[in-house]
């Protein structure tokens, strides 16, 4: 149910650009296909980037349901400081 309605936002918010990661691929290509489909001549251009790892020691990628693996645009100054202070960046992978 959660792919139909992330496919239906596309639709619904009149987006003409979808920038998500890559395990979203799938819900952007389908967005692409509806319009074929449904002869809409505007499709939206699908932007699709690399999964950020969280910001703790061996998350795979950033988290919703983690509030300290990722920066969001509503934290505060204070959280987006602490955020980056405590993040996890071991010597050899800094560049």
């Amino acid at each position: 149910m959660y792919p139909v309605m992330q496919c239906t936002d596309i639709f619904f918010l009149r987006a003409d650009i979808c920038q998500l990661g890559v395990d979203q691929r799938k819900v952007n290509i389908r967005a692409r296909e509806y319009c074929t489909a449904a002869n809409r001549k505007q499709r939206p251009i699908i932007l699709s980037h690399h999964m950020l790892y969280g910001l703790g020691a061996g998350q795979a990628k950033m988290s919703k349901s983690n509030p300290d693996s990722a920066v969001f645009m509503e934290d505060s100054p204070e959280d987006v400081h602490r955020k980056i202070m405590k993040a996890y960046c071991p010597r050899t992978d800094a560049r």
